[in-house]
């Protein structure tokens, strides 16, 4: 790790933490990208110091120590994953969403460098030959495609969603040869190709397409695209293979975090965690961050999940369309920031039903992850204030009051800005064009520490 990743953004200049309020939590101008963080893009990303950070400190002060378990309930791109990694700790993960489960694995895995790069080279032969196959076909109105991806009509150029699937293809017949984990890394390598070489406007983390009188001049190349992000790629998981111990493990469950521990033999253990660093999403990814809608045809495209299965990402988020807890009036007790929130949007006549449908949800994951970290081990959330028909919500108070409610003890609660977040700064929420308001700019890192015995 360079300087640029961690000591410069420490008041300490050798990087040391002796006290979790020495440090500039912003961390502006800080490289976010380095090691296998920077292998694929990923929506309202945590960035890596947050998790680096607190796994140092927690280590030197004897909380935690080599060879202990980090888990993450909100996986998305991996990001305490990786940094559990290169601190010594086993990782372990869940996400609702497949695609963040693959690009967990992918990112926080080490591989064998040899075999990876023999895989690409393999990968680049077939590829070079069957590519230009696949544009002659076309040009010369012959190319049959067999099972095509379940892509929307009007999302890709053409040659080159048919390139894009050649290229899975092979991935698919090499997994064979070189096994999972390296085709896993091929995968993730063609998701980010798959949206560069589609229609979807360049910023955006929900699916809007360029104007299509655009849409004529752009001619990508997927062979070059491809292979400059592979050739980017293995360097980063070179480096990042050498400094990792091998020996460790990388658990990623594709589960739902409400229902962790009761999810057949995919479970996550009670009682197995030392330490929880997360961040949760910032509201129902409808109206915040719409994952399932980023991750939708990479993930069609390079793995294995269908259409049907990627549509009901979002949907099945914290407060979303398809959750079946039923609201908890209680909430707005045991939390006082809550019940004026609600209070407030009740006076507005504002989205009340939304945010409890929200914090029910949320609570629920409090309540799990009281039973998977051990007694008294610290639990990180980072937590951003959103607003709801004009209405300020304090994440940051919600979370700590009502995980006190559920027994744990409230250590501390750092601010931090967020200086570059792919995330929304504004929304229209009232739905009406032209009307925006401020949706976050900060976020709260909120630390507490596992009940000795949690509540049901």
């Amino acid at each position: 790790m360079n300087d640029r990743t961690r000591q410069t953004t420490l008041d300490a200049p050798d990087g040391s933490i002796s006290n979790l309020e020495d440090i500039d939590w912003t961390f502006e101008g800080a490289d976010t990208q380095y090691l296998t963080h920077g292998l694929h893009p990923y929506p309202a990303r945590m960035v890596p110091q947050i998790p680096d950070a607190l796994f140092q400190y927690y280590k030197d002060e004897g909380v935690i120590a080599t060879g202990d378990t980090a888990y993450d309930p909100f996986s998305g791109s991996g990001t305490t994953a990786v940094e559990a990694r290169l601190h010594g700790l086993n990782a372990e993960a869940n996400d609702i969403n497949p695609f963040a489960c693959l690009l967990t694995l992918t990112k926080a895995v080490p591989l064998d460098p040899t075999k990876l790069k023999r895989a690409k080279t393999d990968l680049f032969d077939r590829a070079n030959e069957e590519l230009q196959e696949i544009r002659e076909e076309y040009e010369a109105g012959s190319l049959d495609v067999d099972n095509p991806p379940e892509i929307r009509d009007g999302w890709f150029p053409e040659p080159q969603l048919y390139e894009l699937w050649q290229l899975r293809s092979i991935i698919d017949t090499l997994e064979d040869s070189y096994g999972d984990d390296v085709s896993r890394f091929l995968r993730i390598c063609l998701s980010i190709v798959a949206r560069k070489v589609s229609y979807q406007r360049n910023g955006e983390y929900k699916r809007y397409r360029i104007p299509e009188e655009d849409r004529s001049d752009h001619d990508p190349d997927v062979f070059d695209l491809y292979f400059k992000k592979v050739d980017n790629n293995v360097d980063l998981m070179e480096t990042y293979s050498h400094r990792v111990d091998a020996s460790l493990d990388t658990t990623v469950h594709y589960a739902d975090s409400r229902t962790a521990t009761d999810n057949g033999d995919d479970s996550v253990g009670k009682n197995t965690a030392d330490i929880v660093v997360t961040s949760p999403p910032y509201g129902d990814h409808r109206t915040t961050v719409a994952y399932g809608q980023f991750s939708q045809d990479p993930a069609i495209i390079a793995g294995d999940f269908g259409y049907d299965q990627m549509k009901q990402v979002d949907k099945d988020g914290l407060g979303g369309k398809n959750s079946a807890l039923e609201p908890m009036e209680e909430l707005e007790e045991w939390s006082p920031s809550f019940g004026a929130t609600m209070e407030a949007l009740r006076d507005e006549d504002g989205r009340a039903e939304d945010a409890m449908d929200f914090v029910r949800d949320y609570y629920e994951v409090m309540k799990e992850v009281a039973t998977i970290l051990k007694p008294g081990q610290p639990a990180a959330w980072v937590v951003a204030n959103r607003t709801m028909s004009r209405i300020n919500i304090p994440t940051h108070l919600i979370t700590r009051e009502l995980c006190e409610h559920l027994g744990y003890e409230h250590e501390t609660s750092l601010p931090r800005e967020i200086p570059n977040k792919t995330l929304p700064w504004e929304n229209a929420p009232e739905n009406v064009p032209e009307l925006k308001g401020e949706l976050m700019s900060n976020e709260n890192i909120v630390i507490l520490r596992a009940p000795e015995a949690p509540k049901h």
